[in-house]
């Protein structure tokens, strides 16, 4: 997996939740390089962008994680 990739995928979060939710993304150098409904989807619409088998592949959940605390 690529570091560089990873890291945009967290730093980027609320962002790509809220253009992607519910969907499969493909990312590459920072990007999103594809989208679907399906991993297959995505996976094939990068392959057409970007000509090659290296990115990531990541589902977008379609709810938002809850994250609750005791204060």
């Amino acid at each position: 997996m690529n570091d560089v990739d990873f890291a945009w995928l967290i730093n980027n979060g609320p962002q790509i939740y809220e253009k992607y939710a519910g969907k499969w993304i493909a990312v590459h150098e920072s990007k999103v390089v594809g989208v679907g409904a399906t991993a297959t989807e995505a996976a094939t619409h990068a392959r057409k962008a970007i000509g090659s088998d290296e990115f990531i592949l990541e589902a977008v959940d379609s709810e938002s994680d809850v994250i609750y605390a005791d204060l």
